[in-house]
């Protein structure tokens, strides 16, 4: 790990983990393997993750490997009570109203009206301040939410929110290529550095990993993705985003043909 301001804190969020772990080649290396090696980022996620990838029923499951990576202290996971620790560290006996405000913005970017719904009464509690009842009340909302609805997404937002606080603009999210999903998180009052499953494969590609030692992961992708057959790229005037073929979009990429915005996005170099 390369200390001090250079130092990058990444998050894996749910989307990237389960699609990065079905791209691997014939001897089972997956995309994710690759990411680990990226010596620059120390890696980070909350722990409703694992719910949401074994409700994905991915084959082969990624949790096996991502409970391999926390045991390693590869990747640090991150429950509730250790949020609300970090921000103690900074907010004190405000800790607690700081993740509710955190827990808000998640929730508003997603869905208008689910923290009024779901959290709403929080903001009215009596000894907010005390953790132990706040971190109870908080598991009883959280029991509350209809499982499809992505707490998981909305709970990663809260542990990147708290990021950006203690690492201002050195937070980064290893994200899937859902556009919408990427634009929620740099809609964030602070950005944040994005990195899109495309965006892996360029960074690997400017790392000197050869397009023939690549085209197996990207086929594996590729054929998860199986009803989709076009990635969506930015235009070089920026002014567009288009729908390219997915291997056009591989050849364009070892063409050397795009650049990498810092949302996650290719785009078409004029």
């Amino acid at each position: 790990m390369s200390m001090g301001v250079d130092k990058k804190y990444a998050l894996l969020d749910t989307d990237f983990l389960y699609k990065s772990h079905v791209a691997r080649n014939a001897a089972n290396h997956t995309l994710t393997d690759f990411v680990m090696e990226f010596t620059d980022y120390e890696f980070f996620c909350h722990e409703m993750i694992k719910e949401e990838l074994t409700r994905h029923e991915v084959v082969p499951d990624p949790n096996p490997w991502l409970e391999d990576k926390i045991q390693s202290g590869t990747v640090k996971i991150y429950s509730d009570r250790d949020i609300v620790t970090e921000l103690g560290k900074i907010y004190g006996t405000s800790a607690t109203s700081m993740y509710l405000t955190l827990l808000q913005t998640s929730c508003d970017t997603f869905n208008t009206g689910f923290f009024e719904k779901y959290y709403g009464s929080m903001s009215d509690m009596d000894n907010l301040e005390d953790v132990e009842i706040f971190l109870a009340v908080l598991k009883t909302c959280d029991d509350g939410v209809p499982s499809q609805n992505g707490m998981g997404e909305k709970k990663t937002y809260v542990l990147i929110q708290m990021m950006e606080i203690l690492h201002s603009n050195r937070v980064y999210v290893f994200c899937s290529d859902d556009f919408r999903a990427r634009r929620s998180i740099t809609s964030l009052t602070k950005p944040v550095h994005c990195i899109s499953i495309l965006g892996v494969f360029y960074k690997l590609m400017k790392m000197g990993h050869g397009k023939s030692e690549m085209q197996e992961y990207y086929n594996r992708l590729s054929a998860f993705l199986k009803n989709q057959t076009e990635y969506r790229v930015w235009s070089a005037s920026g002014q567009q985003r288009i729908r390219v073929p997915i291997q056009q979009v591989f050849d364009d990429l070892y063409d050397g043909k795009f650049q990498m915005l810092r949302n996650g996005d290719l785009q078409y170099i004029k």
